[in-house]
């Protein structure tokens, strides 16, 4: 089996490969070079890279495993009919987001940012208020594996947490779930509302401005899903009416944001470049799935997290 990989691959995960798989080739082409497409049978990459031309050059592909856990910028029509599987790393997300969530919400509530910017004023100002996270709902849409993390995580720190999706089927570690059909009627139960959704025709602009008017004015909206799901102008107006006490955004629908955007001075917003996935350990959980992939793709058998490109997960 011929592989290609686009991205960037330390030598002793080059190496592992290598003892692992001794009679297949791999080509380590990175920053985004196709040199070997015509003759490969995979490509390993983050996704965005790939386009309908790479594709009608890899005549005998099979497989495009895709280092993240978003598959929607691939060029869905043709991938299908030429019935070439995708599978991604889905899963290996779930500790870093995770603790970028908890991160969020204890700097909220201990108020991080104000002690921080007292410090560089010479200020020892110690009026302000600080609470607990312990017994305040969280809501959490989305209950994959990220957002059973996140929910694990606050468990631990006495919070009550509530799931969203799409049908409201039970699932661990969760209170209660709800369906997405029913997310304004869940707003208003929510001090912390964190969205790990991924994007499909069905979350894009999904928070609307009736959710973030329906929400406690103290309540707290992080997103480290897709930022499709929220619209800018949405996001301008309930910072700009104070419908909500914090955003906290690692995604946005546009990504880098425009230069002069109202977003970036806002006090109520705090953005982060969507950075909560990343981890120094990312390459090599990733590794661990595609090995497994390796396999399965070798005995024909099912492979792990092959996506349905329908619904875009």
């Amino acid at each position: 089996m011929k592989v290609l990989f686009t991205l960037d691959v330390p030598k002793h995960l080059q190496q592992l490969q290598a003892e692992k798989f001794p009679d297949d080739t791999f080509y380590y082409e990175g920053n985004n070079h196709f040199a070997n497409l015509a003759e490969v049978d995979v490509i390993v990459t983050y996704g965005s890279n790939i386009k309908e031309e790479q594709i009608k050059q890899a005549k005998n592909l099979k497989l495009i495993m895709v280092f993240s856990a978003g598959v929607d910028s691939l060029p869905r029509e043709i991938i299908q009919e030429r019935k070439i599987k995708v599978a991604n790393v889905r899963g290996i997300h779930a500790v870093p987001m995770g603790e970028f969530a908890l991160s969020f919400m204890l700097s909220h509530v201990k108020k991080a940012a104000f002690f921080y910017q007292m410090q560089k004023q010479e200020n020892w100002s110690s009026e302000e208020p600080i609470t607990e996270l312990a017994g305040k709902t969280l809501v959490v849409a989305g209950t994959g594996a990220i957002g059973a993390k996140v929910a694990q995580f606050a468990k631990a720190f006495d919070m009550e947490v509530l799931g969203v999706n799409t049908t409201g089927h039970p699932a661990e570690p969760f209170k209660k779930t709800y369906a997405m059909t029913d997310i304004e009627e869940i707003a208003p139960l929510a001090d912390f509302f964190v969205s790990v959704l991924p994007q499909t025709k069905k979350t894009t602009g999904m928070y609307k401005e009736t959710f973030f008017e329906k929400m406690k004015s103290s309540a707290v909206f992080i997103n480290i899903g897709r930022g499709s799901a929220v619209e800018i102008d949405v996001l301008e107006k309930a910072s700009k009416q104070q419908q909500i006490a914090h955003f906290y955004l690692d995604v946005l629908p546009e990504e880098p944001l425009s230069a002069g955007s109202y977003l970036w001075q806002a006090d109520n917003i705090t953005m982060t470049p969507h950075v909560s996935g990343h981890s120094d350990k990312y390459l090599d959980r990733s590794f661990e799935i595609w090995f497994e992939n390796m396999n399965h793709l070798k005995e024909n058998t099912k492979l792990r997290n092959e996506i349905d490109l329908n619904k875009g997960y």
